[in-house]
């Protein structure tokens, strides 16, 4: 954990103004767009298995909220990434740590966030029902927040501008160390040990972030195959 915690923080200092303790409005804004992203798609995932009603009203929010903000989304991953491969430059194993670390913080906090209200809700269903009609309404879309839209719009600038270039730079990086990781390794090593498996061997099988597949090898030599997207991780069958 404080191995973790300390990656996030030289992460999040990578999108910081002058104040060592404040975020830049850049920092809030990938901050924001990455955790309330996520936040959703933990619902999504939590709510699925509530009722048929619930998982329809998961499915709706889901579609219908990336629809309008997607592209925050991923003009925000954008931003955290160009700005940790150019600090790192071609020390592609500390950038990696860093992404993997903020990832894993992200995720982790949704889930607390997602399961403290349900096992406080007498009515799962109910619950469910209001927070993801939030979404489905727009009531959480990403510009909604004056204090991080004209952040977002430059970051969306930024990445129709300088996109070639970061995905140029990882190229070259990746060629030259002869290494690719996997942005959701931690989140997928506790998914393992959440499902029996601690202590498990983890191998990335599909780096197309944000889509990833990992093969985690048991020690009773059983395996589990997690597929990932955007850090949300799911144990296939």
């Amino acid at each position: 954990m404080r191995i973790f915690s300390g990656l996030l923080l030289a992460s999040l200092a990578l999108l910081q103004g002058c104040s060592s303790t404040q975020l830049s409005p850049t920092g809030e804004a990938v901050y924001y767009a990455l955790q309330t992203d996520t936040t959703l798609r933990t619902w999504v995932d939590s709510c699925e298995d509530v009722s048929a009603k619930a998982k329809q009203a998961a499915y709706t929010a889901k579609q219908n909220w990336w629809q309008r903000n997607g592209a925050f989304v991923e003009s925000a991953d954008f931003g955290l990434a160009y700005d940790i491969i150019h600090v790192t430059d071609e020390r592609n194993e500390t950038g990696a740590r860093m992404a993997m670390a903020l990832t894993w913080q992200v995720v982790e906090t949704a889930e607390a966030e997602v399961q403290e209200l349900l096992n406080a809700s007498g009515d799962k269903e109910d619950l469910c029902l209001r927070v993801l009609s939030q979404y489905n309404q727009g009531e959480r879309d990403l510009r909604s927040q004056d204090k991080v839209y004209d952040s977002l719009v430059n970051l969306q600038r930024r990445l129709q501008r300088d996109g070639t270039d970061l995905n140029l730079k990882r190229a070259s990086i990746e060629q030259k160390t002869g290494k690719v990781y996997g942005r959701s390794f931690y989140v997928v090593e506790k998914m393992a040990k959440r499902n029996g498996c601690a202590g498990a061997e983890v191998h990335l099988l599909k780096n197309a972030w944000p889509h990833e597949v990992y093969d985690a090898r048991c020690p009773d030599n059983s395996y589990l195959l997690v597929r990932c997207e955007w850090g949300n991780c799911l144990v296939t069958d």
